[in-house]
């Protein structure tokens, strides 16, 4: 006996639905937001590894105890074991670059050049997970990929080899984004998120246990547990809403609000005044998120109404789907 693929009409989630894992993100990036204004002091007296080692360590226990007291020992299956260390892969270096590069740049221009990420959100998830991408999208994201080499012309302020790492970095944080898309909520938000943070803290602590470590104050030691406790309520909010979210697309434009919050930091904190022409492409920039996000809800509500028929996809998803079988109901 087979059973009737539901319409994908009948997958999409009412707009009610969608409106804590959109909530959820606004929390999560306002989380990372201090988070990173901690990295970039911190980096200034520690080095790359001893702030991933501190910070993965923390973000691990904070997740680990999180999970016990939601889900007990069900918080702890690994269903996906390829796709989970990949997955952690993609944070891993992502957050390699973060540590790195902040220390370099203003949050201005960090939080300008990361917000590429929608754009490859957009383009990755029509490619391995078979969402639909429709012209008027694809010009969207030609702007927004003009808009960034505008911004990073030759001559121009932030034209350096740490903006570029920045890019890299906004790259791989989206393939982590599409990455958990296609997890799914079958994989443990627990799971994923500890098993990113403790392979950083083992591909870092070799580095090191070879480095002196300065004197901690007790203002050092507050900023790294703000770090890490923030980090892992940050991620444990973008990871839920990533994995309910009705598409990656329709939640990835909201973390444009940590322009308004970086900026803030960085004037406040680090004595940070943005240059006009970041000011505009990032001005230019969120409204092309905001303009995929509006595309992406008309084809949500064009496919709602759309006959029932089988979901179909070829290429690189079918070999993706050939590597993670769905786990058998209990």
């Amino acid at each position: 006996m087979t059973t009737a693929t539901p319409a994908l009409g009948d997958q999409i989630m009412p707009r009610s639905a969608a409106l804590l894992p959109i909530v959820l993100t606004i929390i999560g990036y306002a989380c990372f937001n201090v988070g990173d204004a901690a990295v970039k002091a911190l980096a200034f007296k520690y080095s790359a590894a001893q702030i991933m080692v501190i910070n993965g360590l923390t973000v691990a226990t904070c997740m680990c105890v999180f999970g016990m007291l939601t889900e007990g020992r069900r918080a702890f299956r690994l269903h996906n074991r390829r796709w989970v260390f990949i997955r952690a892969l993609f944070a891993l270096g992502c957050g390699i670059a973060n540590v790195m590069a902040l220390p370099h740049i203003t949050l201005t221009t960090f939080y300008t050049l990361i917000f590429t990420s929608p754009f490859w959100v957009a383009v990755l998830s029509a490619y391995f997970l078979g969402e639909k991408l429709s012209r008027q999208r694809m010009a969207v994201i030609a702007a927004g990929f003009v808009i960034i080499a505008w911004i990073m012309r030759p001559g121009g302020e932030i034209f350096n080899i740490w903006s570029f790492v920045i890019l890299g970095s906004a790259f791989l944080y989206s393939c982590s984004i599409v990455t958990m898309r296609y997890l799914g909520t079958r994989e443990s938000r627990t799971v994923i998120i500890t098993s990113g943070s403790l392979l950083g803290v083992l591909a870092a602590l070799p580095f090191m246990l070879s480095q002196s470590m300065p004197d901690v104050t007790w203002l050092d030691a507050g900023l790294f547990a703000l770090l890490g406790g923030l980090g892992a309520v940050g991620i444990a909010c973008i990871a839920f809403a990533i994995q309910t979210a009705p598409s990656a697309a329709v939640i990835a434009p909201f973390h444009y609000t940590q322009m308004v919050w970086g900026a803030l930091l960085g004037y406040l904190f680090f004595n940070e005044i943005p240059d006009m022409p970041t000011m505009v492409g990032a001005a230019l920039l969120i409204a092309g998120g905001l303009v995929l996000m509006g595309l992406e809800t008309r084809a949500l509500k064009a496919s709602a109404q759309a006959p029932a028929m089988p979901f179909q996809a070829g290429g690189w998803f079918s070999r993706l789907r050939a590597y993670n079988p769905s786990p058998k109901e209990p």
